[in-house]
């Protein structure tokens, strides 16, 4: 009789353990099904020396994308990145992307660029922020960029 109570006393604690080791199980389950390809993101800031020449500041993340304080510089950008830019003075010097033919891709101001939609670019302009995610056909396109005011503001863009 002793055997039983015992038996019944300890059931109850035995099935919370397990029922909590199969929530633990299902937990870790669920993280192994999320998408291990996170996009790499790299943001820059974009400076300007008056209406001459962009050049760019600071960049964060894991590219070098250009020499530093170097004026209309040449940027290399790779296929899958996200680029967010700061680009101080914007209300001055509207940011744009062209292609060769110096057709609008994505810009800062009311031009719209033909790649302001795709989905899959992600576009996004506020204020003095300027970001998009390079995709092949993008890259298969974009050339250059420029200020939208200032023509002479350009640098051009090669890809990676």
């Amino acid at each position: 009789m002793n055997y039983l109570k015992k038996i019944l006393f300890f059931l109850p604690m035995v099935i919370v353990f397990v029922s909590c080791q199969d929530e633990m199980e299902d937990v870790v389950d669920d993280t192994e099904d999320q998408d291990d390809s996170a996009i790499n993101i790299v943001g820059m800031t974009v400076a300007n020396s008056g209406s001459t020449a962009y050049f760019v500041s600071g960049i964060n993340g894991n590219e070098d994308v250009t020499t530093l304080n170097e004026d209309n510089s040449t940027w290399q950008l790779t296929v899958g990145t996200r680029y967010e830019l700061t680009v101080t003075g914007a209300s001055s010097h509207p940011f744009a992307l062209r292609d060769i033919e110096d057709n609008i891709l994505l810009s800062m101001n009311d031009v719209d660029g033909n790649f302001e939609g795709d989905m899959d670019v992600d576009f996004q302009t506020s204020g003095t922020s300027f970001s998009f995610t390079l995709t092949q056909a993008l890259a298969d396109e974009l050339d250059n960029y420029v200020c939208t005011v200032h023509l002479g503001m350009t640098g051009g863009i090669a890809i990676n």
